[in-house]
């Protein structure tokens, strides 16, 4: 009996199909064999025992902690206290990208061997140096050649960014003395350049703006009012936190690498404004209300301060919102955000 013209040609093509797919499924449920399991299981506890267990360094202390012990002492402090959200905005992430991922061959990659060769090279001179940073940068480095080495180079590419994301869970104490002293003098010098320009006469002290002297009225500098630009008022505080949500809200958003690096890079200025926009508040509402009213003390804060807190991240998220609205509408939007 003679076959159709054209059925042996598409029996061949079904087989090809049915085969890929076969293969394609063993190659997503590779990860269920046992020397896969037994790696990511041994895996984890060299994870473990490198940043949760070990005493890696002194850190600004005189003991040797591990790198979890540190980094969790450090968010302690309100700098860096948005920390603690890092880790559930990456299991987050991951949530949201579970379809993309379940598709995705596990295809591991001999590559991530050497690359782990490395991590553990860096992590033995920062052992060495007792630096906890190089540490950090150890873990970040270990996730990364883990999913290389166990999953492949689609899984290390899909889960690029949660990995990076970590970053911002990583505290840098060494950044409040680096960034906060000239944050909070630029602060000031735009304060008073201002307030003097819509009328009201003040001078800068180094971080403090006080009142300018008023010769007729008899009152000396600083007399009328006197607001200091404290380390909370640095913006240091503001500025890290706002990074890290415009990098999350830029990579969920935007659809272009370079619409969430503008989203991103926006979140500076935006921060450094909505700081600004506290000092002014701070200051009228000295000169309106009083220093005890609008400030209060060091150790108990006003209602009133308090409140201009949560302005500095109104005027930089609503920023943050608005430059998004605008990439949306210079360009438009591709199929896919990711």
């Amino acid at each position: 009996m003679q076959l159709p013209k054209g059925t042996h040609c598409e029996t061949l093509k079904n087989f090809r199909h049915l085969m890929n797919a076969l293969v394609a499924n063993d190659r997503r449920h590779a990860a269920l064999e046992p020397a896969n399991i037994f790696a990511a299981v041994a895996a984890a506890g060299v994870f473990y025992a490198l940043f949760a267990w070990f005493p890696y360094a002194s850190g600004y202390g005189a003991q040797r902690v591990h790198v979890f012990k540190f980094m969790a002492f450090v968010w302690q402090t309100p700098e860096w206290e948005h920390c603690w959200l890092v880790p559930l905005a990456v299991a987050g992430l991951i949530f949201y990208r579970r379809k993309a991922l379940a598709a995705l061959p596990v295809e591991g990659c001999w590559s991530g061997l050497p690359a782990l060769l490395v991590t553990f090279f860096v992590y033995w001179v920062g052992y060495l140096a007792d630096n906890i940073y190089a540490g950090y940068a150890a873990l970040i480095a270990f996730l990364a050649s883990t999913v290389l080495w166990l999953l492949g180079w689609r899984w290390l590419k899909t889960l690029l960014f949660p990995i990076g994301f970590l970053i911002f869970m990583l505290p840098l104490p060494f950044m409040d003395n680096f960034l906060a002293f000239p944050l909070r003098i630029f602060m000031s010098s735009v304060s008073v350049a201002f307030l003097n320009m819509v009328g009201l006469a003040c001078i800068q002290s180094g971080t403090a703006i006080v009142s300018a002297p008023d010769f007729v009225a008899g009152l000396a500098s600083g007399q009328r009012f006197a607001v200091d630009v404290a380390d909370p008022c640095s913006g240091i505080r503001s500025l890290f936190a706002l990074m890290m949500v415009s990098a999350l809200y830029g990579y969920i958003a935007m659809d272009r690498p370079w619409k969430k690096w503008v989203v991103f890079l926006s979140s500076i200025p935006l921060a450094v404004a909505g700081n600004f926009a506290r000092i002014i508040m701070l200051t009228l509402g000295t000169v309106i209300l009083g220093s005890e009213t609008a400030i209060g003390t060091m150790e108990s804060p006003s209602v009133f301060h308090m409140t201009a807190g949560f302005l500095v991240f109104g005027v930089a998220l609503g920023g943050m919102l608005a430059v998004g609205w605008l990439l949306r509408r210079l360009s438009p939007k591709s199929s896919s955000p990711l």
